[in-house]
């Protein structure tokens, strides 16, 4: 039994590993691919407001789609089973990146968001239900999504400084790439999972269910703290991470490939935290605290960057806020896969997807034409999200709200 869910927790790391890979694979060309001059998807005299828009469009339809795909994938698994779910979504994943190339190779802005809509609909896979099947009690489970942020820094680490490297040679490869990798994901899977959902239940699937999970999500007493305030830590690190590379074009005028080294540069300092330099923290200390102490740091450090507009700061400060941030996703995840039952891990754990996923869709939805005001917008609205995200889990704290 030992060996059997420990070879289930390595094909679910892949699962991370490979999307993440995917994702990182195109992040740092979105930002070079309309803030550079001589960008083909948009007119050269395009207003930073409108091109923050489109740029904020972009990078919400993926979220967005995967805020209705998320909790109804996570249903689905609860009543067919996690497995068949994966095979699934890696399908769909593997189709829509085909069709991003044929996007970028037309040169066509709305094709691509299109196409990215399809690749959030096959993201939003049942992983953390997965992950909390095979989890023996708390600490193991918080373990368990520590290895999970590391997987998604790993990928998350490669994909970009690749992405950064394959985007000299034409936009499209990238996604040529992350097709890919999303094919590689499904064979494994295919060959090697077992399923680990043995109590399947039936229940009613609404397409809405993202939208009813969001409503749920804040009238839970015991969690509607925990799902607020990770909305608003998704919001700020969304908007910081996702618009910084348009900082990063304004002061410094870096192109995809630089942009792809830092990002690759913060996600490994993300993986190492997440998978070794976190385990004394969420092994000594409850979970609560945890998220207190290391939303209310990041936060300040966001708003920090903002007075320190040097590449060295960027060095300096840039494996702190992801250590800090590779806290925030096992501790929340901990917190909401404790208080449900055993049988609701995919229903709970789907409603904490769907929150995240809302975030990272209205975030640059309602943020991206900020950059029209200032291409540092990302760490003033980023780091003060964060701090109100803070504020929020101290309340509740201090009334004992958490059991």
């Amino acid at each position: 039994m030992h060996h059997s869910k420990t070879l289930a927790l390595w094909l679910l790391l892949l699962i991370v590993f490979f999307d993440w890979l995917g994702v990182g694979l195109v992040y740092p060309m979105f930002s070079s691919m309309l803030f550079q001059p001589e960008c083909p998807f948009l007119a050269c005299g395009t207003s930073n407001a409108e091109r923050g828009f489109y740029l904020g469009v972009l990078l919400a339809a993926m979220s967005t789609a995967q805020f209705f795909s998320g909790p109804i994938l996570g249903t689905l698994s609860d009543q067919l089973g996690r497995r068949p779910i994966f095979l699934y979504s890696l399908v769909l994943g593997v189709i829509a990146y085909m069709c991003c190339v044929g996007a970028v190779w037309m040169e066509s802005l709305g094709g691509l968001i299109l196409s990215r809509v399809l690749v959030g609909i096959g993201a939003g896979k049942p992983v953390s239900a997965a992950i909390a099947d095979i989890s023996s009690d708390s600490s193991s489970k918080a373990k368990n999504f520590g290895l999970y942020s590391m997987a998604s820094g790993v990928g998350f680490t490669i994909g970009p400084y690749l992405g950064g490297k394959f985007s000299g040679s034409g936009f499209y490869l990238p996604f040529c790439i992350a097709a890919v990798a999303s094919l590689v994901n499904f064979l494994l899977i295919w060959a090697f999972f077992q399923e680990t959902n043995h109590e399947l239940k039936k229940q009613t699937l609404r397409w809405s269910a993202g939208l009813r999970n969001l409503k749920k999500a804040f009238t839970i007493p015991g969690l509607r703290s925990v799902y607020l305030a990770t909305f608003l830590y998704c919001f700020g690190w969304s908007f910081y991470f996702e618009f910084l590379p348009v900082t990063w074009i304004s002061d410094f005028h870096f192109d995809a490939q630089q942009i792809g080294f830092f990002y690759a540069y913060g996600a490994a300092w993300y993986a190492i935290s997440s998978g070794y330099l976190i385990r004394p923290f969420v092994s000594y200390f409850r979970s609560e605290t945890i998220f207190f102490y290391a939303l209310s740091a990041i936060g300040v450090l966001l708003l920090s960057m903002y007075f320190g507009r040097t590449v060295l700061w960027i060095w300096l400060a840039f494996p702190v806020a992801n250590f800090l941030a590779s806290l925030l996703f096992p501790t929340s995840t901990t917190m909401v896969s404790n208080w449900a039952g055993k049988d609701a891990q995919g229903e709970t754990l789907g409603i904490l997807q769907s929150v995240q996923a809302a975030a990272f869709a209205f975030s640059p939805l309602a943020s991206g034409a900020l950059l029209g005001d200032s291409p540092h917008m990302p760490m003033i609205l980023g780091g003060g999200t964060m701090l109100l995200g803070a504020l929020v889990v101290g309340v509740f704290l201090r009334k004992k709200v958490f059991s």
